[in-house]
C-alpha cells in the first residue's frame, strides 16, 4: 500500500483521537463547566441568601452597601438587572458598564458572590421571548458582564439556564437558575387592558406554547433528581400567582401544571422559588399532594416603585404587598432547621423586616 496514503490514515486518526481526548479533557477538567460549585465561608450554621431585581443604573445605587451589611454569603440578580434607555443593543452595553463602573456595586461584588439571570428589560425586548431578534447578541453581553467563564456551557448551547450548588459545611443548597425568556413563546393579549385580572395577559391553553423550550424542560427535569439539602429554583417572573393579568406561569396554564407535577415527583418537601418582575414583593405558597410546599418569595424593586396605587391580594398571597423598594433574604439556620423569609428595605439596615414568615423544615 502506498506509504504516504498509511502516513495520511495514521495522521487522520492522531488528530481524530487528539480532538476527542481534547473534549473529554475539556469535559472532564478545566471545559465545559456544567455546573458550578461553590463552597462557602463558615457562617456559623446559618447561610444567607439575598436577592433583588428591577434595578434602574441611573437612580442611585447606595442601596448596595445597606444589602452588604447583612453579609449574604450569595446574592442574586434575577433580572432587570439594568434598563437599557433606547431600546438597542448599544444602549444596553451602556447599562451595564454603567452599573459595572459604579463604586457602591464594585465594592459590593469585590465582597460578594453574584450570581444572575436576565428578565426583559436586561433581555432587550418589554415582556420579550423567543422572537426577539438581537437574543444571542443579548446572550454575549449579559455573559461578559457577569465575568462568566469562557468554559461555561452558557457559551455553547441556547439560553441561560444553570445549576448552581451550595456547600456550607456539607449542607448542599441547589440553586437552579430558569431562563424564562429565550425560549419563551407570546402571551396572549387581553382584549380588556388594565380590568383586574386581565390588565395585560389572559391564559393561553394552547398545547404548542411554551415557557421553557423542551430542552430546557428536559435538563430541568433531570436537575430535580438530584438529593440536596435545599432547593431553590429562581425564575425571573412569578410562577404561583393566580388572579392577575401581568406576565406569570398561569398565563400557559399548561406550563405551570408541568412545573407543580415535576416538583410535586420529587418528594422534596419545601422548595422554594424567588422571583421579581412585578415592582412589588409578597410572598405566595402553594400546597401540592404528598405534603409538598411550595413557597414562592418576590422582590421588586430594588431602586424602581410603581408610581401608582397597587391593590392586590392574590388567592395564593401570604400577608401584605411590599410596596416600596425591597430585597429578598433567605436566611437558613441550620442547627434550629428553620428558613427565614424576609423582604427588607435596601435603604436601611435598621428596620424591622417589610415581610418575614420563618418555616420549620426537617433537617
Amino acid at each position: 500500500m502506498n506509504p504516504i496514503f498509511l502516513y495520511m490514515i495514521g495522521l487522520m486518526r492522531y488528530i481524530f483521537f487528539s480532538f476527542v481526548c481534547y473534549f473529554l479533557y475539556l469535559l472532564t477538567y478545566s471545559g465545559i463547566i456544567l455546573a458550578e460549585k461553590i463552597d462557602l465561608i463558615e457562617s456559623e450554621d446559618i447561610t444567607i441568601i439575598a436577592f433583588g431585581s428591577c434595578n434602574d443604573q441611573s437612580l442611585s445605587q447606595s442601596f448596595w452597601k445597606n444589602i452588604q451589611a447583612y453579609k449574604p454569603d450569595v446574592f442574586l440578580q434575577i433580572g432587570d438587572n439594568v434598563y437599557a434607555k433606547n431600546k438597542n443593543l448599544i444602549s444596553l452595553i451602556d447599562a451595564y458598564k454603567d452599573l459595572k463602573n459604579n463604586i457602591y456595586y464594585q465594592n459590593f461584588s469585590l465582597n460578594t458572590e453574584i450570581i444572575g439571570i436576565w428578565d426583559d428589560h436586561d433581555y432587550g425586548k418589554n415582556d420579550g421571548g423567543k422572537n426577539y431578534k438581537d437574543k444571542y447578541e443579548s446572550k454575549n453581553i449579559f455573559l461578559n458582564f457577569f465575568e462568566i467563564n469562557k468554559n461555561d456551557e452558557r457559551y455553547f448551547r441556547e439560553g441561560l439556564y444553570k445549576e448552581y450548588i451550595l456547600n456550607d459545611k456539607n449542607k448542599y443548597i441547589q440553586i437552579i437558575i430558569l431562563d424564562t425568556r429565550f425560549f419563551k413563546s407570546d402571551f396572549k393579549a387581553t382584549n380588556k387592558i388594565n380590568t383586574k385580572g386581565k390588565e395585560r395577559y389572559i391564559p393561553d391553553f394552547s398545547e404548542d406554547k411554551t415557557i421553557l423550550g423542551n430542552k430546557q424542560w428536559e435538563w430541568f427535569e433531570e436537575q430535580l433528581k438530584k438529593k440536596v439539602d435545599l432547593r431553590i429554583i429562581v425564575s425571573s417572573f412569578q410562577v404561583l400567582p393566580k388572579d392577575h393579568g401581568w406576565e406569570k406561569w398561569g398565563n400557559f396554564p399548561l406550563e405551570q401544571r408541568k412545573l407543580y407535577s415535576l416538583i410535586n415527583n420529587t418528594n422534596h418537601p419545601y422548595t422554594l422559588i424567588i422571583s421579581g418582575d412585578r415592582h412589588v414583593g409578597a410572598l405566595y405558597k402553594k400546597e401540592l399532594s404528598n405534603n409538598i410546599n411550595i413557597y414562592e418569595l418576590t422582590s421588586s424593586s430594588l431602586n424602581k416603585p410603581l408610581k401608582f396605587k397597587v391593590e392586590e391580594q392574590d388567592s395564593m398571597q401570604i400577608g401584605d404587598l411590599v410596596v416600596s423598594e425591597n430585597f429578598g433574604l433567605i436566611s437558613i439556620d441550620w442547627a434550629q432547621s428553620i428558613i427565614s423569609l424576609q423582604l427588607k428595605s435596601p435603604y436601611s439596615t435598621k428596620t424591622n423586616s417589610l415581610l418575614r414568615k420563618d418555616i420549620l423544615f426537617n433537617n
